[in-house]
């Protein structure tokens, strides 16, 4: 009874800290986003530029502390210059305090700015309590004990804000371009990191036990060897024995037993962290060419299945080995359509495409906002050495831009070659914008041909008119100056009559005219539909109010009605008796006369 009591309690409580925990994150105060003060944004580069040196101030005090403490020498010549660095470092430890306390973060999608409200939030978290006030508690005050007299290990407590050094290296590797370049050389500065540990501590088991008690500990000797040959060979016994090599001298005592056997079990897995670290690299480098390789066998199986003739079956195998070595452009479409939102869709399309737009004759009036439309239509397309992007006579519905690669506008035979397109031309921007009268109709004037690997950016018609929808001043302007170019070119026919109507039935593509009179139609029907009903409903009111007065003044008189028999099933027919017998007899009923029976 006493448990079932205690359990429901705690229940309780913790349903009570959650209602605590939902109305403070549900309470939302226009004060917490104004900016008040300093507020250091967490993905700025004065942020991460802090980082950076709060991080060089822990690799101090994990790497030199240790090294302190177990070589004396070392500790004993430069201990004005480590002191010096000590309380430098400590001043850093004690800026990064106040530059936590005005981090700021996102509550309910919004930046909060205000300074108050972040020292409030950093100094009641358990992070400060736990973690960042003991990294910096004084423990050098442990030095006026004489048997503590410049102890470097009592600056332990420093090591407890590691943790900024782990944020320093995520947000590196989300900023930098070579993330496994930057993630092999953490796994390497971790890997030392490790080796230089435990060469102090191997350093302090031979002090412990004596230089040159046995086989296992340094020589008596290399107590008088020089401060970099010690360290040097002390490294490298720890970097055999960590690296589960080994080749170094076997234990004799107890203790030395167990360090060995705790260095093995360390040495493991370190290994096997280095291995899983080097796969996982090595699987996210391969794995979007493995990928690219397998779909390529399968078409290597299927052309091989359908007997394709050995000419085409290279050219195929080529046009795949260009995709595979330039697959960061096969899934450009995929990858900003996925992983980025529209805004960013929008900017990445501005940076790229927005000044080649402007540099074509056609649209280099136009409005800032229907480039920006423009922009983010364009779709990737490829082609491979001799392919032509369109053909005299076809009909245009794609205007072109070249990325990477070069075109040739080449006569019909295609082996002469008159104009040669390079990166940034822009053609067939004519063709799409369906202009009454020109003599072309709409279809291709030149035979463009790939004269290599080319990458181009495609824009449809459809989505041109679709943008142009939106901006009809746009609209009027770029049919004015195609006509213009078709003027100069002698292309345009003037005397077609009622050109505006013709432009205006432009205006609008074929399916879209014939969703809008499906729409009409749809409207109709239901208008209609509605009348109807509204009309039936009013006539049988008023046939139902003039029945009620004529009653009243008794203009109705009962009418005579002959109600028919329930219809019964007839008898099966006999071979003599044609006529049916009916059991039952019409009845007669007096009804009042009704003029709407009949």
């Amino acid at each position: 009874m006493f448990l079932k009591k205690r359990v429901f309690r705690r229940s309780e409580i913790k349903t009570e800290q959650e209602d605590v925990l939902i109305s403070k994150e549900t309470n939302i105060r226009d004060d917490d986003y104004k900016h008040t003060g300093f507020v250091l944004d967490p993905h700025s580069t004065l942020y991460h530029l802090w980082l950076c040196i709060i991080s060089v101030a822990i690799a101090y005090n994990v790497m030199i502390i240790p090294a302190r403490f177990a070589i004396v020498v070392f500790d004993h010549s430069y201990r004005v210059i480590w002191i010096s660095l000590d309380y430098v470092f400590d001043l850093i430890y004690l800026i990064d305090l106040f530059f936590q306390s005005r981090t700021g973060y996102l509550s309910h999608g919004l930046f909060v700015q205000n300074h108050l409200v972040l020292s409030a939030n950093y100094f009641s978290s358990q992070k400060f309590k736990y973690l960042d006030i003991p990294s910096i508690f004084p423990t050098d005050i442990l030095y006026f004990i004489p048997k503590l007299r410049f102890v470097s290990i009592i600056r332990c407590n420093r090591f407890l804000r590691i943790y900024r050094l782990l944020q320093f290296r995520s947000l590196t590797e989300t900023r930098i371009r070579f993330q496994n370049a930057f993630r092999m050389f953490t796994l390497i500065c971790l890997v030392i990191s490790m080796i230089h540990w435990n060469s102090c501590a191997y350093l302090l088991l031979c002090r412990y036990l004596g230089f040159g008690t046995d086989r296992w500990v340094l020589p008596a000797s290399a107590q008088f060897d020089t401060l970099p040959m010690l360290y040097t060979y002390c490294f490298y016994w720890s970097t055999l024995l960590l690296s589960t090599i080994g080749d170094v001298p076997l234990p004799v005592k107890r203790i030395e037993y167990i360090f060995v056997l705790f260095d093995y079990m360390i040495g493991v897995i370190i290994f096997a962290a280095i291995i899983g670290s080097l796969g996982s690299m090595i699987s996210d480098t391969s794995q979007s060419s493995q990928h690219l390789r397998e779909k390529m066998d399968e078409i290597k199986r299927f052309m091989k299945f359908r007997n394709v003739e050995r000419n085409l079956e290279k050219k195929v195998v080529k046009w795949l080995d260009y995709l595979y070595t330039n697959r960061e452009v096969l899934n450009e479409e995929i990858i900003l359509n996925t992983y980025l939102s529209t805004e960013l869709r929008k900017e990445f399309a501005i940076k790229v495409h927005l000044n080649t737009l402007q540099q074509v004759a056609l649209f280099n009036d136009c409005e800032t906002g229907l480039l920006i439309e423009l922009v983010t239509k364009l779709k990737p397309i490829f082609f491979g050495p001799e392919d032509y992007v369109c053909r005299k006579g076809d009909i245009g519905k794609e205007m072109y831009i070249i990325k990477r690669g070069q075109l040739g506008v080449v006569s019909d035979d295609g082996k002469t070659t008159f104009v040669v397109l390079k990166e940034g031309a822009v053609f067939g921007e004519i063709s799409i914008l369906n202009i009454p009268g020109s003599k072309n109709a709409n279809r291709r004037t030149a035979n463009v041909k790939s004269l290599g690997y080319a990458d181009l950016y495609s824009l449809s018609k459809d989505d041109l008119w679709a943008a142009l929808d939106e901006y009809p001043i746009a609209r009027t302007k770029l049919i004015e100056k195609g006509k213009s170019i078709l003027r100069k070119d002698n292309l345009l026919d003037e005397s077609i009559a009622d050109k505006r109507h013709n432009e205006q039935e432009q205006l609008i593509p074929l399916n879209e005219r014939i969703n809008k009179l499906i729409s009409d139609e749809t409207n109709l029907r239901t208008k209609i539909t509605n009348f109807l009903e509204l009309y039936v409903e009013n006539l049988r009111t008023f046939k139902q109010n003039l029945s009620k007065v004529e009653y009243y003044y008794g203009a109705r008189k009962p009418s005579i009605c002959v109600i028919p028999p329930p219809p019964t099933p007839p008898p099966p027919i006999k071979q003599f008796n044609i006529m049916p017998k009916f059991p039952h007899k019409p009845t007669i009923s007096l009804l009042p006369f009704d003029e709407d029976r009949q």
